[in-house]
Formats: structure tokens, C-alpha cells, sequence
């Protein structure tokens, strides 16, 4: 008689790892993985803007309104995220950050540009 063991089964998956995988997967859906280069864009496009004014470059006198477009980049960037997440579909989280994005960028334009409210509030 010969004694039969099972050979031995293979050791199981280090968890942590497992774990470490689902929250990047998890982190890339919700943030869909670009969102730090749009960070220092914008941080690359105010250095510009601040040495522009050091050199006396002529420069609007409104132009801290492009301060208001972050939080519209940012808008239009979850808007894409929905997006994609929802198979090309139309939802209300597009939608939203579409309007959203749009509403922003057409106030910073207002400011950035000087454009008198009064003239534009009967369509507002």
C-alpha cells in the first residue's frame, strides 16, 4: 500500500494585495484615473499668467474670473466620467455636469470679459 497524499494546494492569495486591487479599481472609476494632470495644468496655466504680469504683459483687468473656471473644468470632467461609466449614455450625471460646466464657464466669460448684467438679465 502507498500511502496517496494529496499534493499540496497552492497557497492562497496574499488579501492585502486583493485588497490593494479593488481600491485602485474602485479609485478609477470614481476619479477615472486623469484627474491629476488637470490639477497642475491649471497650476502651470496661473505661473503663466503670473509671469506674464511680472514681464508687464498687458492682461485683462478681470482676469482673476478664470479662478471660476476650475470648479467648471472639474464639472466638465465628472460629466465625462458619467459618461463613460454609463456606456455612452445620456444620464442625469452628464446632463448635470454639462449644465453645471456651462453655467460656470458663461459667468467666468461675463467677467473675464466685463459684459454688463444688466443687458443679459432678461434672458437669465
Amino acid at each position: 500500500m502507498t500511502d496517496q497524499t494529496p499534493p499540496p494546494s497552492p497557497p492562497p492569495p496574499d488579501w492585502r494585495e486583493q485588497r490593494r486591487e479593488e481600491r485602485h479599481q474602485r479609485r478609477e472609476m470614481r476619479w477615472g484615473g486623469n484627474g491629476a494632470w488637470i490639477g497642475g495644468g491649471i497650476l502651470v496655466f496661473l505661473g503663466v499668467i503670473f509671469l506674464a504680469q511680472n514681464f508687464g504683459a498687458p492682461l485683462p483687468r478681470n482676469w482673476w474670473a478664470v479662478f471660476i473656471l476650475i470648479p467648471a473644468f472639474a464639472s466638465f470632467s465628472s460629466a465625462w466620467t458619467f459618461y463613460r461609466r454609463a456606456g455612452g449614455a445620456m444620464t442625469r450625471g452628464v446632463r448635470g455636469g454639462i449644465v453645471g460646466g456651462c453655467i460656470l464657464t458663461l459667468l467666468a466669460a461675463s467677467f473675464f470679459f466685463g459684459l454688463d448684467w444688466g443687458r443679459f438679465w432678461p434672458v437669465i
